[in-house]
């Protein structure tokens, strides 16, 4: 790849709210870059890999057995020594769902210098009480697409500022899906036809380290994984979210969903 900064292991979910032009002020700041809060059940999908007993990872249930989420999430790790988190919008409550992991099922071509193909599937070790707070999130068709500008719903327990600061409750916001007059391997150099971009052009909504494999929704499926991006919220640079759309056969094979 060329000398861009990659955050590739894992990344943590900087999540802000977008504001109408002109309204935000200074003291707003710290309101913007937060986010916004969950409620409880909001995100039912939502998952949070757990490493020895602290967050290393976002994920999605996509059926009672299996979890998707980043490559780099699992790579060079033991299901043994992880558990997943369901079921919940604060970690630090106590009220969510403890899962046992019992495979991991990297891409066959994940390449961990470019990131192409950056999505795992997690197998748990028995099949997980499905309804209320804990559901499993539809994936987007193969090849699905839509327009620029496309709204999309990112959410994960990452950072809360540039300070990586985790809040250990689940937030929030809205981004924009990039078209590739401007996402394409000319202009992003490293990108594939298995990533797709997501951001805001002020550099307010964006990725960071900490929380990668999370979830990009749109209109409630599930589009994109977090993957990779240029540093934290850099202005005029969006994130890269593993393409689901590219990769939803091997999904299909693997996890029968």
């Amino acid at each position: 790849m060329s000398p861009v900064t990659c955050l590739v292991a894992p990344l943590l979910l900087l999540i802000a709210t977008t504001s109408v032009p002109g309204q935000a002020k200074a003291a707003d700041v710290s309101r913007i870059i937060g986010g916004e809060f969950a409620g409880p059940g909001q995100f039912p999908h939502q998952v949070s890999l757990q490493l020895k007993g602290r967050h290393h990872c976002g994920g999605s249930l996509i059926s009672d057995t299996m979890i998707v989420t980043a490559a780099h999430c699992t790579k060079d790790q033991n299901p043994s020594q992880m558990k997943a988190i369901v079921g919940t919008n604060d970690l630090s409550a106590g009220n969510g769902q403890v899962l046992g992991l019992s495979q991991f099922i990297i891409h066959p071509q994940y390449n961990p210098q470019s990131q192409d193909f950056d999505m795992s599937l997690i197998r748990l070790s028995s099949p997980v009480p499905i309804g209320g707070a804990v559901k499993t999130i539809q994936l987007a068709e193969a090849d699905s697409n839509y327009a620029a500008d496309t709204m999309a719903t990112i959410s994960g327990f990452g950072a809360i500022n540039q300070n990586l600061q985790l809040p250990n409750r689940l937030k929030y916001a809205q981004v924009q899906l990039w078209s590739r007059d401007y996402c394409n391997s000319q202009n992003i150099p490293g990108l594939t036809d298995r990533m797709v971009c997501a951001g805001h052009p002020s550099g307010q909504v964006s990725s960071c380290q900490g929380d990668s494999g999370g979830p990009l929704t749109v209109e409630g499926k599930l589009f994109g994984v977090v993957s990779w991006g240029f540093g934290c919220g850099a202005k005029g640079r969006p994130a890269m979210y593993t393409y689901v759309g590219a990769l939803r056969s091997w999904i299909k094979q693997n996890a029968n969903v």
